[in-house]
């Protein structure tokens, strides 16, 4: 067993554990909810599948993705570079998201916050994921020009690291029982 999989283990058995710990703590008096009576037993079914759509694994799945579409695209970046298409592509990209990036931080954008500045706004919230899924876009619309099919670029990352997503899920599944318990 590799450590990948040691530490997939190792979270899986915290995962287990965690509504007998939060029993038996309950019962010896530290204040901290029970998973496993009436209350926390209705919060795990209500809540268990809000693991999948958590910014953990959203996060992975990102990277996973980025990982794959820049290994079957732009490496090597010695011979990307001095590939023109790979600059005609760029060209289009950076005014591309600089339009959107200017467009929103106009005065009046509905991606401002509230008072009208970046502080808080939906645009900082989901910059992040905004320039991970346009990047993913670009290297997409360029291996696509070198023949590459999308699926392959898409999924290189995942199946390179098929422990990742359900390491995610598990670990963000601990999480939520950790801050139920704390609550």
């Amino acid at each position: 067993m590799n450590n990948k999989e040691r530490a997939f283990v190792i979270a899986l058995i915290v995962a287990a554990l965690l509504p007998f710990v939060s029993w038996v703590l309950s019962a010896l008096g530290v204040p901290c909810r029970s998973i496993l009576d009436d209350e926390g037993l209705r919060w795990l079914f209500r809540h268990t599948s809000d693991c999948l759509h958590s910014r953990l694994v959203m996060f992975a799945l990102c990277c996973l993705m980025m990982q794959g579409v820049i290994k079957k695209t732009l490496l090597p970046l010695g011979k990307t570079f001095r590939d023109p298409c790979f600059w005609r592509y760029t060209a289009v990209y950076a005014v591309v998201f600089l339009t959107i990036i200017f467009a929103a931080i106009a005065p009046d954008s509905p991606l401002l916050s509230i008072t009208g500045g970046l502080a808080g706004s939906p645009l900082l919230d989901g910059l992040l994921f905004l320039g991970w899924f346009s990047f993913i876009v670009f290297c997409l619309c360029y291996g696509h020009s070198k023949r590459e099919p999308w699926w392959e670029m898409l999924t290189h990352g995942i199946r390179s690291h098929s422990l990742a997503i359900p390491f995610a899920i598990v670990v963000s599944f601990c999480w939520q029982c950790i801050q139920y318990m704390s609550l």
